[in-house]
This record gives structure tokens, C-alpha cells and sequence, in this order.
């Protein structure tokens, strides 16, 4: 069918070409990141907090080696690791994909197939048409065989006048930089694990050394009191006291040692992905100087949106949402794909040439009239799922802004706690050192230099607690920092 246009039509329609047109380049929403109104500076650090980068390597910072080698190993043999890695992988190749989406596409054939129709009752048709004799004899053939040789070249290439496959792009390149995010994320707490599980293992070998000191010296004043109860000197209820006393100190040796052998076998499943790669041989540690562990120079609460790698990779998807309602607002609109095709056909292969060929060229224009409105609701879902990825990415922002000021208050309240428990231990071994000496002079008994040892060493383990949750503070402030 043929379309008159008469002038002014025409030009109308050159008009709203354009139009159209610019309609299409706009088809992705225009999206901006949510608006979280954060503070200058955070609450739990003085004024004069320096903020600034943290070391990427951030655990050399505590100069142990052996730590160094478990998280270089780890970072190439766990398991989750390698899982987070294929799955970057997989994008990688997705967004290849979509990249080559909208390339011209060409096909060859070729083929060969023996063919055979039957004719059966085709002389009842063609006798009366010839004017041929109803009652004569008519021997008609059961059907004719014949070869067909084809090959031939198919090509298609569709016009992207709306940017739909321009906004497939977008949507696999944000995704791919959501996963390398991911990896970041994922990687950073990996690190943490093991620094934690690390320091655990270490705090745990020294406490089980302590509480072994403790049950020897409540055994040795055991062995006194059982000597002054048969010389009538103490009661038999002081002897029973200090004999639960014993008792439980042991048991309470034999859990930290099992709870230290528990902490090794998980540190080594982490990092090697068997439980029985590290050993008791591997309890020789460097010392650590706990003075020297002070907060990471932290970034201030806007640069903190742009650091951690969990909030990046949610404003990644917030894009990648915006990009997907551009894609189904494009249904709505006519498809115009080029597409041509070279065959050559022939019965016999003395034919098969040049001159048996078919050709075929031309545009086709694809318009969805009537689809049920499944369009439509398409593009309700898809902003739908925009609305959400934005109230994700402003959670998201939300939590770190709280993760980061719950991480500077514990900090600070268990940096202050250890120089507590550090004084106190200092005055245990003060107390210790001034009765023992009142011992060799003959001013104290041997019982009460042993009862002052089991204070000096009850004050150490106090002192290995805290040591053991400022070192944890200390981690999870590079974690909620972003690293």
C-alpha cells in the first residue's frame, strides 16, 4: 500500500522525527543519588582528628610477619575469594556480551537434502481440466524424487535509533564495577577475619600460659594448707575453699585451651581450607606493643560515601536500575532492523553456480500494537526496582554512618579501659615484687607471696582481655572506614 502525504503533512513529519528522537535519548530517567545529609565530622573524635588515607596494606601496620603470610595466602587460596572472583569473571564476560549485542550479525548455510512428493490423485484433478477422457485408462505416477543443493549468507544489523543497546552497556558495566565493589567488600572483611581470629589465637596461647602459672602456684599452696591442716594450723574449711579454688582455675585452663586449639583450626580452615594446616609448632609470635595502636587516620563523613566499597557498589546498582527503565520504555517504540541474504539453490550440483542464486535486502520495521500492556507493566517493575535500589544505597549510607560512630565509641571506651587495666596490672607486679621480697626477709609466709603472684597474674589475664577487644576495635575502625 502506497501513502499519500500531501506537503504540510510532511512536514510535520520531518518535524517530529527529531522530536522523537530526542524523546528516545531520554528514555533513562535522569537519576541522582538520595540525599543523606551528613555531619562535617564525626561525634566520637575530637576536633583536631586527622583524616586522611588509610594504608591499603593496612595490617603491616602491626609488624607481625606471620599474620603478613596468612593473609597473603588467604587472599589466593580461600575459597569465598576465588568464588567472588569468578563471579567478577562472569560480568566481565556478560559485559562483553552486551557490547557485541549490537553488531552486525552474518550466518552461512549450506546443505543438501534428497526430497520426495507424491502425486497420488493428481490425474483425477488434471484430466478434467485437459478436456481428457473421464473413463479412459490413465497410469498417473506415485510421486517424483529430487536433490536440493543450497548454501548461502545471512545478515541482520538493527538500528538502534532509541539507545537500547546503549543502555544494555550501562547496565553491564555498572554491574561489572558493582561486583569488582563486591570483591572489595568482600576482601576487606576477609582481611579483618583473619587479623581478629590472628590476635585471638595469640591473646588465647598466653592466656592458657597464664591460668598454667595460676594452677601451679593454688597446687603448691594446695600442698602447704593440706601440711598446716595436719599440724591443726587452718581449718578443714579453708583447706576445701583453696582446694575449689585449684579446681576451678583448672577447668578454667582447660577451656581456654580448648577454646585457643578451636580459635587455630578455624584461623587455618580460613586461610587454607583445612583445619589441620597450622599446628601448635606455629605459637611462636612477635611481640606487640599495644601503646602503638592508635585509630586509622579516618576520612571525613562525606569522603567515607565515596570510600567504602559496599556504598559504591550500591550507587553502581542505583545506576544500573535507572539504565534498566530506560530499556523497557524502549519496547514501546518501532524497531528498524536491516537484514539480507545471498543463497544459491539448484537441483543438481551441474547447476549449482552463480546463476541459481537468490538475493534479498531490505529494512524491517517492527511495532508493537496490541501486547496486553505487559509493556507497560514492565516498565512499572523496573521503576519499582529503581525506587528500591535508591532506598538500598541510602540504607546503605545510613548504616556506615552508623557502623563508623559505634566503631570510634567503642574505641575510645576500651582504649581508656586498657590503660585502666595496664595501671592495674603495673600495680599488681608492684604488690608482687614488694611481698616477695618481705618473703626472703621472713616477714611474709610463702602463702601470701603465692596469694600475691595469683593477683598479679589475675590482673595480666584482665589485661589480656583488653587487649584482645581494643585490638578488635582497632580492626573494625579500617573495616567501617572502607580500608
Amino acid at each position: 500500500m502506497i501513502f499519500m502525504f500531501s506537503k504540510s503533512k510532511k512536514i510535520k513529519i520531518v518535524l517530529l522525527l527529531p522530536v522523537a528522537f530526542l524523546e528516545a535519548c531520554s528514555l533513562q530517567p535522569k537519576t541522582s543519588l538520595p540525599k543523606v545529609t551528613l555531619p562535617q565530622a564525626w561525634e566520637n573524635t575530637p576536633a583536631q582528628q586527622f583524616y586522611g588515607k588509610t594504608q591499603k596494606d593496612w595490617w603491616q601496620n602491626f609488624h607481625q610477619p606471620k599474620l603478613n603470610n596468612l593473609v597473603s595466602i588467604g587472599l589466593q587460596e580461600n575459597i569465598d575469594i576465588n568464588i567472588a572472583y569468578e563471579k567478577l569473571q562472569a560480568s566481565r564476560i556478560e559485559t562483553k556480551i552486551a557490547y557485541a549485542a549490537n553488531m552486525p550479525e552474518i550466518n552461512g548455510t549450506a546443505g543438501y537434502s534428497r526430497n520426495y512428493t507424491s502425486t497420488a490423485g493428481i490425474g483425477d484433478v488434471l484430466r478434467p481440466l485437459l478436456g481428457l477422457d473421464q473413463g479412459g485408462s490413465y497410469l498417473e505416477p506415485k510421486g517424483v524424487s529430487y536433490s536440493n543443493f543450497n548454501t548461502g549468507m545471512f545478515a541482520s544489523w538493527e538500528l538502534d535509533l532509541w539507545g537500547r543497546y546503549k543502555l544494555m552497556r550501562k547496565v553491564a558495566d555498572a554491574n561489572r564495577q558493582a561486583f569488582q565493589d563486591d570483591i572489595e567488600a568482600v576482601s576487606l572483611s576477609f582481611e579483618a577475619e583473619i587479623c581478629r581470629l590472628y590476635f585471638l589465637w595469640v591473646n588465647l596461647t598466653q592466656m592458657v600460659e597464664v591460668e598454667k602459672k595460676a594452677s601451679n602456684i593454688l597446687k603448691e599452696i594446695e600442698t602447704i594448707n593440706n601440711a598446716s591442716y595436719q599440724r591443726g594450723l587452718i581449718s578443714q574449711t579453708v583447706l576445701l575453699e583453696q582446694s575449689n579454688q585449684f579446681h576451678k582455675v583448672f577447668m578454667k585452663y582447660q577451656e581456654l585451651d580448648n577454646a585457643q586449639q578451636a580459635v587455630r583450626r578455624a584461623l587455618s580452615t580460613l586461610v587454607y581450607n583445612r583445619p589441620d594446616a597450622l599446628s601448635v609448632n606455629d605459637q611462636s609470635f612477635s611481640p606487640i606493643d599495644y601503646t602503638q595502636i592508635t585509630p586509622a587516620p579516618l576520612k571525613i563523613p562525606s569522603v567515607l560515601v565515596q570510600s567504602r566499597p559496599d556504598i559504591r557498589a550500591a550507587e553502581q546498582r542505583l545506576h544500573a536500575a535507572s539504565a534498566m527503565v530506560g530499556i523497557a520504555r524502549a519496547d514501546f517504540y518501532p524497531r528498524i532492523t536491516f537484514s539480507g541474504e545471498l543463497s544459491i539453490d539448484a537441483l543438481t550440483l551441474t547447476e549449482f553456480g552463480w546463476g541459481a542464486r537468490n538475493t534479498q535486502f531490505g529494512p524491517t520495521l517492527t511495532l508493537p500494537i496490541f501486547e496486553g500492556g505487559k509493556i507497560a507493566r514492565q516498565v512499572e517493575l523496573r521503576q519499582s526496582e529503581l525506587k528500591n535500589a535508591g532506598l538500598e544505597y541510602k540504607r546503605t549510607v545510613l548504616n556506615a554512618w552508623k557502623e563508623t560512630e559505634d566503631a570510634l565509641a567503642n574505641y575510645n571506651m576500651t582504649r581508656a579501659q586498657y590503660g585502666d587495666a595496664a595501671q592495674m596490672a603495673e600495680n599488681a607486679k608492684i604488690s608482687e615484687k614488694r611481698v616477695g621480697g618481705s618473703y626472703r626477709r621472713g616477714d611474709e609466709s610463702k602463702v601470701e607471696f603465692l596469694v600475691s603472684q595469683l593477683a598479679s597474674l589475675d590482673c595480666k589475664i584482665e589485661l589480656l582481655n583488653m587487649q584482645q577487644r581494643l585490638m578488635e576495635n582497632y580492626i573494625r575502625l579500617y573495616v567501617v572506614s572502607g580500608g
